[in-house]
């Protein structure tokens, strides 16, 4: 494992991979991860995720087939000529599409919700634990990206991995070591002041 990096330089230089290498990555690593995500926050400290690691290549095989298909209905070819995707983010994001089944690991996130609805709010207590296994991912020298296309064939998917009815899916990420030439940051963002207002809406400091 590399020297570990400050939070604030994890953060700074996280960025979407979505091109790895074939290397195993160790159960070690994968349980560091995974313990990283049960320290977030959660709603009244309930902590309702479950995290299903999968590295099976039939069940890989079987959700990258889902997850393609999910790509081709959601972009296909209109991705390429909307003037909103960056062509190499598509390029990226087509190529995850096409490859997931080789990735070394993927992560299912889910979210027991028992009976109630899914809700944004619910989001509150799980996507924290996302970003928590991202960071812990870019610490470690791994590469990751929170995707949810899957979800377009969540009742296949939860099929196939025996998850109950009342266990919703949040988040799949693929985990792997990043492919020669895919890098992490620094990442380009518009600058805070732009996007902060103080006190109401338009005042900016």
């Amino acid at each position: 494992m590399p020297n570990q990096i400050s939070l604030f330089e994890a953060m700074h230089t996280q960025r979407a991979i979505r091109y790895f290498k074939p290397d195993p990555v160790p159960d070690e690593l994968v349980w560091k991860l995974i313990e990283a995500a049960t320290k977030a926050p959660s709603g009244t400290n309930r902590q309702p995720w479950k995290f299903v690691v999968i590295r099976d290549a039939d069940s890989k095989r079987r959700i990258g087939e889902y997850y393609r298909r999910a790509w081709d209905r959601a972009y296909g070819d209109r991705a390429a000529s909307s003037p909103s995707i960056d062509s190499r983010i598509r390029s990226s994001a087509e190529h995850l599409a096409e490859t997931l089944h080789l990735v070394p690991v993927l992560i299912l996130v889910c979210i027991e919700r028992g009976s109630s609805p899914s809700t944004l709010g619910a989001g509150a207590s799980i996507y924290p634990a996302v970003q928590n296994l991202l960071l812990a991912a870019r610490g470690m020298g791994l590469g990751s990206v929170l995707t949810t296309l899957h979800k377009r064939y969540e009742r296949e998917i939860k099929e196939l991995l025996a998850i109950p009815n009342m266990v919703e899916t949040v988040a799949l990420l693929p985990i792997g070591y990043p492919a020669e030439g895919a890098r992490y940051g620094p990442t380009r963002r518009r600058p805070s002041g732009e996007v902060t207002y103080w006190e109401q809406w338009g005042l900016q400091g």
